[in-house]
């Protein structure tokens, strides 16, 4: 056997020997022990890059509910604000009110005492008729009465609303203790996210790195079985050598300008308005992962919490975080159309929610593990995708 694998090496690769063989052999087997230790230490931080990915989105999702929280406290905030503004004014008119009351009961007051200081009989002799004379004190009487009444129920009523007051101010005090509670929890989220994402760059970095030197290696094994290709096919038990295949790239995002519209999609193509407003920071059909794959949107860039607009009625499909596309917003056109808003910093809208053009769906941020701040966008028709170029208003 070794004289027929020297023969065939003779053969096939001309001036080689069976030392030659042999230490290919080696070589080989060697270079497959590096390339298995690789494989393997690449899936291990694999693993654990997927990890801190599910760990990035359960941040990313908490932060974006803890905005929300913070969007819905600022509201009932307001709303109370307004209900103090309402009911100082009405303390306000009622207290004018109790003055006007006072101030006609102290000349009612006044009147009856310099009534009172006259004798019975003249009062009676003043009189020209003495059955005006019972109505004009019944009538003092009476207002007297009803003034007093009056000023008790607007006392009463100022009392309930000072207590109103009381009431809402503690509870705007409660809503903004728990707001800056939101707030506290949202930087301390961002923190632990800056962390992960440290972490998440070096895994990266290392991963990327491996999968350099582990196509290096498979380039190295290519060549190694070209050169016994003929031996290989000489011997019929030996199976043929296949380089393992290098593992995939995940795919990564891309991204604000004209009047909105609930017209048909159809009739919207050049028309339609950018979800933001930003220059490019990628486009449809430019190279990502050195040129193997390519951007299927437009990634805008946009300061953290810009409104982000549908570019057209429809009704939201999907509210959810996707892997490197962060969280996202899915809205279905008419037509078979579809659009797609990723990196989002929080969602405003649920699925099954109908959506005027120019609505604001979303905000602006950089979620998917993202070091820049905007909005991926992209439309499909069905399941391909499509250039946003031709789409959007220039």
């Amino acid at each position: 056997m070794i004289r027929f694998w020297l023969l065939i090496v003779v053969l096939l690769c001309a001036p080689s020997s069976s030392v030659h063989a042999a230490n290919d052999a080696a070589a080989q087997a060697q270079l497959r022990a590096r390339i298995g230790a690789l494989a393997r230490s690449i899936e291990s931080e694999q693993a654990k890059q997927d990890g801190l990915s599910r760990e990035l989105q359960a941040i990313e999702q908490k932060m974006a509910d803890a905005r929300a929280k913070s969007v819905e406290l600022d509201q009932a905030i307001a709303a109370q604000r307004e209900q103090i503004h309402q009911s100082e004014k009405d303390i306000l008119d009622a207290r004018q009110r109790l003055d006007h009351h006072t101030r006609n009961l102290r000349q009612q007051i006044r009147a009856a005492y310099a009534m009172g200081r006259q004798s019975h009989t003249q009062l009676l002799l003043s009189q020209d008729d003495i059955a005006q004379v019972g109505r004009v004190l019944v009538y003092y009487d009476y207002l007297q009465r009803a003034q007093v009444s009056a000023i008790n129920g607007i006392r009463s009523r100022v009392a309930e609303l000072e207590a109103l007051n009381e009431r809402l101010q503690s509870e705007i005090a409660r809503l903004s203790e728990f707001k800056a509670q939101q707030l506290a929890l949202v930087a301390q989220l961002r923190d632990s996210r800056t962390e992960r994402g440290r972490v998440l760059d070096k895994l990266r970095t290392r991963i990327s790195g491996d999968r350099r030197e582990l196509a290096r290696l498979q380039a190295d094994e290519q060549s190694l079985n070209r050169l016994v290709q003929g031996v290989q096919k000489a011997i019929a038990e030996a199976p043929p050598l296949r380089a393992p295949v290098a593992p995939r790239s995940p795919p990564q995002s891309s991204g604000s300008k004209s009047t909105f519209s609930n017209q048909p999609f159809t009739q919207l193509r050049g028309k339609l308005p950018w979800p933001v407003s930003g220059r490019l920071l990628a486009a449809f059909g430019d190279g990502k992962a050195g040129g193997k794959l390519h951007w299927r949107g437009h990634w805008i860039a946009a300061a953290e919490g810009t409104p982000i607009r549908a570019v057209a009625q429809g009704r939201v499909v999907h509210v959810g975080w996707l892997h490197r596309y962060g969280l996202i917003v899915l809205i279905e056109h008419d037509h078979g159309y579809f659009s797609l808003y990723g990196h989002t910093q929080s969602v405003g809208v649920r699925i099954g929610e109908p959506i005027g053009g120019g609505q604001v769906i979303a905000s602006a941020g950089s979620s998917g593990g993202h070091d820049r701040s905007g909005v991926y966008f992209e439309l499909r028709k069905g399941a391909q995708a499509i250039n946003p170029r031709t789409w959007l208003a220039r």
